[in-house]
């Protein structure tokens, strides 16, 4: 399955109570249709200047995953999954277990497993196996490509170990040729200008995504300047190249081309409302509670109500987004 295929079709139906209306069809018929985002653990090894582990006043939740949650999660969610991504909100290679998460995936066909990493804790013999698991995608969060800006928004990283990753990850491609790897990187008014260092890696590495997005205020964070609407002029011109060089080789781009002030808007009406899964440590204390089924605890939510409201009865009003707000274009 081409995910970023999928994801191009998604942006091009503009019309959601379209998009809910196959959902409900979807979910009908028990086909699949979640977008997972799985964080087996809820802490980090970081503390990122952009991200809420920089909150000298955050406390992360310390329970996690045990081996038997995830074959809970599996029966439950993964038959019903196209995707499920390994990290979300916090760093998963502190997990021990991750490639029983891609294993138990793949045993339920799911089309898509990717892993969000910031990759300091990653290694060769780690790398292969999650490759050799079935794993898709590895995805790799940096906000920064030279030595100093890297190293200076993620206290604690080491860019020489980022490439030794990279540079394995590029090796083992050779013997998984179906494995995606994608850089995320978190765009903001004093990592700008790094953006022109990217061709290093694109020159150096085999990429296949790359996604520019801009940061957001998600709750207190070491980094404060959230004025990035000042730098659209500059920052249009940078990615229109960086655009043009990744189309010559072959690489997709999830670019969100305009800049969003502090506050993101969003239609009440949205297909992600439907698709969007999270699960973690916390939703797992939940599901051992009530033992129910994802379709019973589907059901029992009023789900096929709101599909109607959202078709036939609910307006199209904005209102202030969350987290999975995620406005860019995908060019394949």
């Amino acid at each position: 399955m081409d995910y970023y295929k999928i994801l191009k079709f998604n942006r091009l139906i503009k019309n959601d109570r379209l998009k809910i209306l196959g959902f409900g069809i979807l979910f009908l018929l028990r086909r699949r249709h979640l977008n997972i985002f799985l964080d087996p653990v809820l802490n980090c090894n970081f503390r990122c200047l952009m991200c809420h582990f920089s909150d000298p006043d955050f406390k992360p939740e310390k329970d996690k995953l045990k081996i038997d949650d995830i074959d809970i999660l599996a029966k439950k969610y993964f038959r019903y999954a196209l995707r499920v991504q390994i990290g979300c909100a916090a760093e998963p290679t502190i997990f021990l277990h991750n490639e029983k998460i891609i294993y138990e995936a793949k045993k339920y066909k799911v089309p898509y497993v990717s892993l969000t990493t910031n990759a300091s804790l990653l290694n060769y013999a780690k790398i292969n196996q999650y490759f050799s698991a079935g794993l898709d995608e590895i995805i790799i969060s940096m906000h920064g490509f030279s030595k100093e800006i890297y190293e200076k928004m993620m206290p604690g990283a080491k860019i020489e170990h980022l490439h030794q990753v990279l540079s394995d990850i590029s090796e083992l491609k050779k013997s998984f040729p179906s494995v995606k790897l994608r850089l995320n990187f978190t765009l903001n008014p004093d990592n700008l200008d790094d953006l022109i260092n990217l061709k290093y890696y694109l020159d150096n590495y085999n990429i296949d995504i790359v996604q520019i997005r801009p940061l957001r205020k998600l709750g207190n964070t070491a980094y404060s300047d959230f004025d990035i609407k000042r730098i659209q002029t500059k920052y249009s011109i940078i990615i229109e190249e960086i655009e043009k060089e990744c189309k010559q080789r072959g690489v997709v781009t999830l670019i969100t081309k305009e800049l969003p002030d502090e506050k993101i808007y969003r239609n009440k009406v949205d297909i992600a409302n439907y698709t969007y899964c999270y699960l973690s440590p916390i939703q797992m204390r939940e599901l051992t509670k009530n033992n129910l089924s994802y379709y019973k605890i589907m059901k029992q939510n009023g789900i096929y109500k709101k599909i109607f409201k959202d078709i036939f009865i609910n307006s199209n009003d904005i209102y202030q987004s969350d987290v999975r707000f995620g406005n860019y274009d995908v060019n394949i």
